[in-house]
């Protein structure tokens, strides 16, 4: 369905007169790969999704204080999410917003990662304590990660007093890859070698060898220049 935004319209105001909700509004800005949802011209055709998607249906409308604009964890995931690609960071701010309507918080815990960050990673359990399988945490080394170019982020659920909950059976971890994958990002809990459940990407098809490639050209504004 298509809608053309007039004078004194407002996502929120479009999401309530289509979605029957205002703070439904992410659903619309990432249909439309929003990344400002407060200078879209008059004029402009978006796309409104389905009012009936199942996870559009299940939203609740409690927003916990903690995750409001402002606040501290809000500005954690704010700070993390401007040095991602645009595309993603929309899709992932969405994505915090819906979980927080139903009652789950998560914390972005990282984003972009350098090359060196990842070759430190990639060293726990194997070259840097302690040793072991079990604390392996990534088979990525340097240039082998989206994070490395801007394009995954990890998060955590967090408990009902604000700490990170990394029990994979609290509820909101689910809730989380279902409204991750609802927006479009690729989790990694669905991967089959090795599941990585905090971790989402959006790739716009581009493999890491081309990711590498186009970084050693033009670092990573020409990376970037190839994802919708």
């Amino acid at each position: 369905m298509k809608y053309t935004l007039k004078a004194g319209d407002s996502l929120s105001s479009i999401a309530k007169r289509f979605l029957g909700d205002a703070r439904k509004y992410p659903l619309i800005a990432v249909a439309n790969h929003l990344t400002r949802v407060d200078m879209i011209p008059v004029g402009t055709e978006l796309e409104i999704p389905d009012a009936a998607s199942e996870f559009a249906e299940t939203v609740a409308v409690r927003v916990p204080p903690a995750s409001l604009p402002g606040s501290r964890l809000g500005l954690l995931n704010e700070q993390r999410l401007a040095k991602v690609h645009p595309a993603l960071a929309a899709r992932a701010k969405a994505m915090v917003e819906l979980l927080a309507q139903g009652g789950t918080e998560i914390l972005i815990t990282q984003g972009l990662r350098t090359w060196e960050e990842q070759d430190a990673l990639y060293s726990k359990g194997r070259t840097s304590p302690p040793i072991g399988k079990q604390s392996i945490v990534t088979n990525a080394k340097g240039g082998q990660s989206y994070h490395n170019f801007g394009l995954a982020v990890d998060i955590v659920v967090l408990d009902s007093i604000g700490k990170a909950d990394w029990d994979t059976n609290h509820p909101g971890w689910a809730a989380a890859a279902k409204a991750g994958k609802s927006l479009g990002l690729e989790w990694g809990g669905d991967w089959k070698s090795f599941k990585d459940l905090p971790h989402f990407q959006h790739t716009g098809g581009l493999d890491l060898g081309r990711c590498r490639n186009l970084y050693a050209e033009g670092g990573l504004a020409a990376v970037w220049s190839e994802v919708a």
